[in-house]
Parts: structure tokens; C-alpha cells; sequence
């Protein structure tokens, strides 16, 4: 796919949940010079992704321009209109400043509220393995915010509020009857694998992750601030490296008789097939010689509309344990 169809398809994503970027994509879709800035982009950062993100952490930076006017993440009173014009003449204007952001960043988001589908499902792992404390293993945590899920309070509406904390995540269960004790399941040890790790008490990373964060999605942008600020205060143990190639020597580190459960959600679509298959190679020998489970939401679920599956690998088999929202608005048990 080239890169004008790229931005084409990127619009049409964006269409019913950010109008801003959909008219931006589908300009710059036809711009030749905006095309050009965005092919110094690597080609598997996901250009558009990227592009947006760099303008947008420019704003958010407090830049004085025209452009700014339309973000409703910068301004409380967005203006109405195409701003297309002012999204190319800003590129032109700060193309120094935004190159070195696309050379080096990428697509790392971290949308806490699925942390809503998270919680019962490694309650459901913590029964599977008789209450024993688990050891949480996440694949491409970003700023390891969902690394952080026990430390948030979690509201289902009728189905009520669990955690203790301050700063709550919430969540429509849409069906079925997603296991949600009174406390959180003991947790021995919990670190994430990234190639990229963001640090949330560096003041670039954490202006780099509201940054890919879509403008109009406000509700995101508080969350995001409120898991920030947890994390600030109980860091993640975070790791560098390739998830698949450095997931062995991770649970190396583990004790062979505490129950390990690997999760990621979203990051799987991110590797090229190969490195897919060799990922489900590794947990399922992982899985022959100790206790462990893997929860991986990737999968389309067709059956409901915008949503995703959380895949659950319990040592033998593959089952689908939830459908949810891909930001985690809502979820659906399965089992």
C-alpha cells in the first residue's frame, strides 16, 4: 500500500471519532510535499500515526499558531472550518522541529482504560492457579501504565465499584458475567518488555503519549493524566529490549513455581507475521515446563461492531475470554 492510500485509510478510521484527523489524513492523502515530510517516517512506525502525533506534541507544547485553534486538546473553544490550510502551513513552518520527531518516534500508546477488561481477566487466571500469586509479564507496555492496574479503582455502574483508589476507570459490561472479586488478585512480581520504553517522569515522554492521544478525545487525555501521575509515584519495571526475543530470559527470573501470566493488548498487530508465530512458539515452550498463561487482545471480533477479543492460552488450548471496546468503553465476558 503506498502512502497516499495509507493516510486514505487512516482517514476513513478516523471518521465518526475524529473529524480533525480525518479531514487533515485526506489532505495530506493528495499533498506531495506533506506525503514527502511524512516518508521520513520508517515505513512500520505507521506514518500517519506518527505525523499527526509529532504536530500535535507541537501544540501541545504551547505553540503559537493558527493551526491550534482547531485542537480541542489545546483550546476550549475549537474552531469550526477545514484545517487542512493551517495543518500544511504549520509542517512548512516548523519542518526543523518536527523531523527529528519523526525520525525517532513511534506509535506507543497507552489506553489505561483496558485495564476495565484486564482486571477480571486475571482474576479468571487467579482462580485458574488456585489464588497463587501471580507474576505479570506485559509485552510492549509502552509507559507501563496497565502495569499499574492494581493500583486503580474500577466502576461498572450496576455491577459496582471495586478498588479503593482515587483516580477510578470505568467500564458497560454489555454480557455475560466477568468474575470481579471484593480485592485484587495477588500480584508476586509484574515488569514489561519494550523496545522502546517511555519513562513517566521524563516530561518529553509523557508529552509524547498525550500527543497520541486524538485531540477530541478528551476523556482519554484524563485518564491518561490520572494513570500518569499514579505511575509517577510506584514507577513500572520496565525492561528494553524485543518482546519476543527477550521474553525468555524475563522468565528466567521468575521462580519456576510462581504462575507467570504474559499479556499485551494491541501490541501483537504491531509484529511482522513471523515474529507473530514466533511469539506463540515461545509461550506455548514456555508453557510446557511451568505454569503459564497468556492473555493477548489482538483479534477482531466480528460479531460486535468496533471491537476486539481478548485471547486467552491457558497452558493446553486458545479460547476467547472477552469482546471489548478497543479502548475499553465496554466489554462483553465470554466464557
Amino acid at each position: 500500500m503506498n502512502l497516499s492510500a495509507r493516510f486514505e485509510g487512516f482517514a476513513e478510521w478516523c471518521d465518526g471519532t475524529s473529524p480533525l484527523y480525518e479531514c487533515i489524513s485526506r489532505g495530506v492523502a493528495s499533498d506531495a510535499d506533506l506525503l514527502s515530510l511524512a516518508e521520513e517516517v520508517p515505513s512500520e512506525r505507521s506514518p500517519p500515526h506518527v505525523l499527526l502525533a509529532a504536530v500535535h506534541s507541537r501544540l501541545l507544547a504551547d505553540t503559537d499558531h493558527p493551526l491550534a485553534d482547531y485542537y480541542p486538546s489545546v483550546t476550549d473553544d475549537p474552531a469550526e472550518g477545514d484545517p487542512f490550510p493551517a495543518f500544511r502551513d504549520f509542517c512548512a513552518e516548523y519542518e526543523d522541529e518536527l523531523l527529528p520527531v519523526l525520525h525517532s518516534r513511534r506509535t506507543q500508546t497507552n489506553a489505561v482504560r483496558r485495564c476495565t477488561v484486564l482486571f477480571p481477566a486475571f482474576s479468571h487466571v487467579s482462580r485458574e492457579v488456585g489464588g497463587e500469586p501471580l507474576a505479570l509479564v506485559e509485552l510492549g507496555p509502552s509507559a507501563g501504565l496497565n502495569l499499574c492496574w492494581n493500583r486503580y479503582a474500577y466502576d461498572y455502574g450496576d455491577a459496582s465499584r471495586y478498588g479503593t483508589g482515587e483516580f477510578a476507570l470505568d467500564s458497560e459490561i454489555r454480557g455475560g458475567s466477568p468474575p470481579l472479586p471484593d480485592e485484587f488478585p495477588p500480584v508476586a512480581s509484574h515488569v514489561g518488555i519494550d523496545l522502546n520504553p517511555l519513562d513517566v517522569r521524563d516530561e518529553a515522554d509523557v508529552l509524547w503519549l498525550r500527543a497520541l492521544v486524538w485531540p477530541e478525545h478528551g476523556d482519554r487525555h484524563r485518564l491518561l493524566a490520572g494513570a500518569a501521575e499514579i505511575a509517577q509515584h510506584h514507577p513500572p519495571d520496565l525492561r528494553q529490549g524485543d518482546a519476543v526475543e527477550s521474553l525468555p530470559d524475563v522468565l528466567r527470573e521468575i521462580p519456576n513455581d510462581v504462575p507467570v501470566c504474559v499479556f499485551d493488548t494491541q501490541m501483537r498487530y504491531q509484529l511482522p507475521e513471523s515474529a507473530q508465530e514466533r511469539l506463540g512458539e515461545r509461550i506455548e515452550e514456555a508453557a510446557e515446563r511451568r505454569t503459564l498463561h497468556w492473555l493477548s487482545g489482538h483479534e477482531a471480533a466480528a460479531e460486535w461492531d468496533n471491537a476486539l477479543t481478548l485471547r486467552w492460552f491457558d497452558g493446553e488450548e486458545y479460547r476467547r475470554l472477552a469482546a471489548y471496546e478497543q479502548h475499553g468503553k465496554w466489554l462483553r465476558w465470554l466464557p
